[in-house]
């Protein structure tokens, strides 16, 4: 679903196909910065310049890495882990057979 929806919605957005002067002006403005756009220009650059110019767009992407992995970390650390009773823990340990049943 996310990989349809990037490409979809994202690509002609950002630019990446047309260029972005074809853009309206508030995907052009916009544009340049979305992810897409900075793959495709990574991954263009990479192939027929051999590397050079590539920096922007892997900072660009380096950013949406590292906001996404801050927001995982922060909604990890508050999320609670529910407390097991300890009859339950040692019930289930007794219930659960070891090795091969006769």
């Amino acid at each position: 679903m996310t990989v349809v929806l990037m490409i979809l919605l994202g690509n002609p957005s950002s630019g990446g196909a047309s260029g972005v002067p074809y853009l309206p002006a508030f995907w052009r403005d916009l544009g340049p910065y979305l992810p897409p756009r900075n793959g495709y220009i990574l991954l263009h650059h990479t192939i027929y310049f051999d590397g050079h110019g590539t920096s922007q767009a892997l900072i660009n992407l380096l950013i949406y890495l590292g906001v996404a992995a801050a927001v995982l970390i922060v909604l990890d650390l508050r999320r609670t882990e529910a407390e097991v009773p300890t009859d339950a823990t040692e019930a289930a340990a007794v219930s659960v057979p070891i090795g091969a049943v006769p």
